[in-house]
């Protein structure tokens, strides 16, 4: 079985990664995957062939510019997939990129093998008629949310809820005990967390109105301790945006300290994504902060069905995290959700009880890990 992975974020790698083990876990030699990807899927036995920060690019007027060389690849590695005659294509996240390669991939009618899609777009959020048009040019997708699959089984589409990642983690295993025994926290000191995203532009839209927000809450709550998990690319950005802070920092890059890290943080601030789900998830209470451009704003506001952004909130219908987006995300505000939850407990312990019905939805009661099932799934749609 020949497997041709394409992902453009960091999240699509820590997708995949797993999934690309479960893939040899069960078919040990008789699988190959390769294709475009990150470190993380390097690691679990993946053929690189281009590094996945090539075709990374995030938001609408954001894209424009870069619109002649992002069609210059996707017509390379369309014309790569025709060469390599794999079973499947598998596209992971990244719709924007990956449904245009796919439609080209389908359109020239040279390519014969399957095109799999991992993460269902959100048409549960916005435009659902996209589901017709997906099942057009995909043949299978594999859902993170229950609620997904039945948007594209009525078109005829093999889809199925593999469960979400996260499940897979020991983020409710860890305590944060550890960490702050190894960084001599005293368990009653005060830890926010600060969570700059995993994109390079999030982190320069957005890092200056945390990190402001942060201070401010040591100006009211002196003798905080800053936590700031992140990325290895990244973490030489935190450092250097928070080496004027006078304050006890703690910027942790290593993937092995991730979830005791998160979990020593008695509330967290970060940027809008799949940080939000995980710190939910984690049960650490936190407000989420977002800013696009305003043109890209403007479109989604359009498009855009749900109440919230943060996924929590949309999986449990309440606006249980505090969401500062747009207009409303700027220092100040950000400070005051984050000093609210830092003073009351009712509200931290309001947020940890509602983020325990997470687990359910995210498939923690299923007897196989979500890339296991991906994996049958894969196998499973070559099949048919």
């Amino acid at each position: 079985m020949k497997l041709f992975f394409i992902t453009g974020e960091n999240s699509g790698d820590s997708l995949a990664a797993p999934l690309i083990e479960a893939l040899k876990e069960q078919y040990g030699d008789d699988v190959e995957c390769l294709g475009i990807g990150g470190p993380l899927m390097k690691a679990a036995g993946f053929d690189e062939l281009l590094p996945l920060d090539q075709i990374s690019v995030i938001g609408i007027w954001e894209v424009i510019p870069k619109i002649p060389r992002l069609l210059k690849l996707n017509k390379s590695i369309v014309e790569e997939i025709e060469k390599q005659k794999p079973d499947a294509v598998i596209t992971v996240d990244f719709p924007d990129f990956n449904f245009i390669l796919a439609k080209s991939l389908k359109k020239r009618g040279i390519y014969k093998g399957k095109i799999i899609h991992y993460v269902a777009p959100s048409v549960w959020a916005w435009r659902p008629g996209r589901a017709k048009k997906i099942a057009g040019f995909m043949d299978g997708m594999m859902c993170l949310f229950p609620m997904e699959v039945e948007y594209f089984t009525k078109h005829g589409m093999k889809a199925a809820h593999v469960g979400h990642p996260l499940v897979m983690s020991n983020s409710r295993d860890a305590t944060g005990d550890e960490f702050r025994k190894e960084n001599n926290i005293k368990e009653d000191a005060k830890t926010i967390g600060l969570f700059f995203g995993s994109r390079e532009r999030e982190f320069k839209n957005l890092s200056a109105a945390i990190k402001e927000a942060a201070l401010l809450v040591n100006d009211i709550e002196t003798g905080i301790h800053i936590i700031a998990p992140t990325l290895p690319d990244l973490e030489y950005n935190v450092q250097k945006l928070l080496e004027d802070f006078k304050l006890p920092i703690y910027v942790v890059a290593n993937p092995k300290m991730k979830w005791e890290a998160i979990k020593a943080c008695d509330v967290a601030i970060a940027v809008s994504g799949t940080m939000g789900l995980e710190l939910a998830y984690a049960g650490v209470p936190h407000v989420i902060a977002y800013k696009i451009n305003p043109i890209t704003a403007l479109i989604l506001r359009v498009l855009v069905k749900v109440k919230y952004a943060h996924l929590a909130n949309i999986l449990l219908d309440k606006g249980i995290v505090p969401e500062c987006l747009q207009g409303k995300c700027t220092s100040n505000n950000i400070a005051q959700e984050a000093l609210d939850l830092l003073q009351d407990e009712e509200k931290r312990n309001l947020q940890k009880e509602s983020f325990l019905a997470l687990g359910e939805i995210l498939g923690d009661k299923n007897a196989m890990s979500p890339s296991q099932r991906a994996a049958e799934f894969i196998a499973a749609t070559i099949k048919s």
